[in-house]
């Protein structure tokens, strides 16, 4: 998943927002750098990938991506699935999307924690292009997967990837309607106390 969902299953507090967010920015997170609820925040967020990679809904709309981008299905996959939460938002959470991205924004912007330059600058920068809002439209999508091209370090053909999703899009939204509801009830299970299980049988 991308950083919407990552801060969707984050708790609402600036540290838990950070750790949802932290790996998409460094591998090597060194735990004495950082509090228990950032850390926290690390292992959902590594939880939800392994998840997500995992799934056979997921690997069903990888395979949906042309041979010609099949080498970045997942990338794209996981920026389109970003897409999808965004436009459907009020079916997952109360908050509309304006709303709940300047909630992140706001949070993200009141830790004191040192962080890697990459995720300090893109915190600040969010904000600016109203990144997370514009993950709502095609073209926002759009600038979003030619922006991880131009960081990819060699050559590569993700440069107006967008075109998979616009080939695509009714059976990736279905799967992603289907993948997210499995990815909340694991969540859920996850963070839920072993006495929640318990309840649970009862």
């Amino acid at each position: 998943m991308n950083y919407l969902a990552h801060l969707y299953f984050a708790e609402p507090t600036p540290e838990s927002l950070v750790g949802n967010l932290l790996p998409d920015f460094t591998k090597n997170i060194h735990t004495q750098n950082y509090s228990e609820a950032i850390l926290t925040g690390v292992s959902l967020h590594r939880f939800i990938d392994q998840y997500t990679d995992a799934h056979p809904i997921v690997k069903k709309s990888k395979k949906r991506i042309s041979s010609h981008r099949r080498r970045f299905s997942g990338i794209l996959v996981d920026i389109f699935y970003d897409h999808f939460l965004a436009i459907h938002w009020q079916q997952y959470q109360p908050q509309t999307l304006l709303e709940s991205t300047q909630f992140f924004y706001a949070q993200l912007s009141k830790v004191e924690s040192e962080l890697p330059p990459r995720l300090s600058e893109a915190i600040a920068r969010m904000p600016e292009i109203d990144l997370l809002y514009n993950y709502r439209t095609l073209k926002g999508i759009g600038h979003a997967v030619d922006r991880v091209s131009q960081r990819i370090r060699f050559k590569n053909n993700l440069h107006g990837g967008i075109i998979e999703l616009q080939e695509n899009f009714d059976t990736l939204e279905s799967d992603f309607h289907c993948f997210f509801s499995d990815l909340q009830k694991a969540v859920a299970v996850y963070k839920c106390p072993s006495s929640c299980s318990v309840s649970q049988s009862l």
